[in-house]
């Protein structure tokens, strides 16, 4: 077929066109398979969302029904005032006759004085009557004759009287350190007790604690009774040795204390005296004896009474000034207050420092040292027949 070319050689532009059209359905047919895929048509602008409804308000919620208060709790009960405790019964009320060596209220009665003073014997429910005696022997034999309940006397007085059959009772010492002494005049000569043979000794009684004492000292050293006199003199000792009617005596210490510091004795004649101490009874000096009868029927009554002096030795010891002005208006012959504070110094001693107080308590009887005193007074034959102090002595109202 012949192909119309225009002049110039070159083909017309539709039949280029129709070339390139052939071409390109060539292409497409040879190319299927491969041919990428057309492009997706753009999706669709998604409608904006629609804007959600707004939750609605909440209803408010009912209130709670406020909790009802927990009910105030019932207030205690006043707890019940505690009973009043009953007042203490007094005590029963108990008399005691109380008759002293001595006869009169002495000063060295003091704890006496004390307890009645400061109201320990009315606490205790106790009334005491003080008797005087005339030595420790007739105080002791007030008891036995029921005209005393206590008598205040030396353990060998006792004795005396529980071997003729009386039966007694030791039941406290109030003074545990014996204070008895020899006063001798070496002018008179005296320089040992040998020296007191056919000598007068003054004594307060012819049965007291200031004759059995002289006595054991001059059987100690083979002097008899009737080797020497004993003059009963009661407690004028000074006027006895100044006067010459005795060249010793049987005295204690508030007594020498007055006749060798406070003027009883001239001062120019002071330095012939001398003291000699009774070696043969360290103590006690002084014991509280009664009928066993009485103290058994009275047990409480003595044992308050004895609490009552216990109380006095203690504010004693630690108010001596206020105890001898206490002294001074109670004891005769009690109106010098440095002899008061002398013999309560004495005093103070002799209840804290006896055989046997340290160990056992204030007003300890030790029953060893009494019964050695009454070994040798059986033995020196002052004493008739042998004592048994353990049946004597009880001790029952130490604490």
């Amino acid at each position: 077929m012949n192909e119309t070319r225009n002049p110039t050689g070159q083909l017309r532009p539709w039949r280029w066109l129709a070339v390139l059209l052939a071409a390109a359905l060539l292409f497409t047919a040879c190319g299927d398979d491969e041919e990428e895929p057309a492009a997706p048509a753009p999706a669709a602008e998604p409608e904006p969302a629609a804007e959600p409804e707004p939750e609605p308000e909440p209803e408010p919620a009912e209130p709670e029904p406020a909790a009802e208060p927990e009910p105030e709790p019932e207030p205690a009960a006043e707890p019940e005032p505690e009973p009043e405790p009953e007042p203490a019964a007094p005590p029963e009320p108990i008399d005691i006759r109380l008759v002293t060596w001595g006869g009169g209220k002495f000063i060295d009665f003091i704890d006496l004085y004390v307890a009645e003073e400061n109201g320990y014997f009315a606490e205790a429910g106790v009334t005491l009557e003080q008797l005087p005696g005339a030595g420790a022997g007739d105080a002791v034999r007030q008891v036995v004759a029921g005209n005393a309940d206590i008598a205040m006397a030396d353990a060998l007085s006792g004795f005396f009287a529980t071997i003729a059959g009386a039966d007694l009772e030791g039941i406290y010492c109030p003074y545990t350190q014996n204070w008895m002494t020899m006063l001798v005049n070496t002018g008179a000569g005296i320089e040992s007790p040998e020296d007191l043979r056919g000598k007068t000794v003054a004594v307060t009684s012819q049965a007291s604690t200031s004759k059995w004492y002289a006595a054991l000292l001059l059987a100690d050293n083979g002097i008899t009774e009737e080797d020497v006199t004993f003059a009963a003199t009661g407690i004028a000792f000074g006027e006895a040795l100044l006067g010459g009617q005795a060249q010793a005596a049987s005295t204690w210490g508030s007594i020498n204390w007055a006749l060798l510091e406070a003027g009883g004795i001239p001062d120019d004649q002071v330095g012939d005296y001398e003291i000699w101490q009774y070696t043969q009874v360290p103590g006690p000096n002084d014991v509280y004896f009664a009928n066993r009868s009485w103290v058994d029927e009275n047990t409480d009554g003595v044992g308050r009474f004895i609490e009552a002096l216990e109380k006095a030795k203690i504010w004693i010891q630690e108010n001596p000034e206020a105890a001898a002005e206490i002294g001074s208006r109670y004891a005769v012959g009690a109106d010098n207050m440095d002899r008061n504070l002398a013999v309560i110094d004495y005093r103070i001693q002799m209840q804290s420092e006896g055989p046997g107080v340290a160990e056992n308590g204030m007003g300890w009887c030790d029953v060893t040292t009494i019964q050695d005193v009454a070994d040798q007074a059986t033995e020196l034959g002052i004493l008739p027949d042998a004592a048994d102090a353990s049946a004597v002595i009880s001790n029952r109202f130490i604490n």
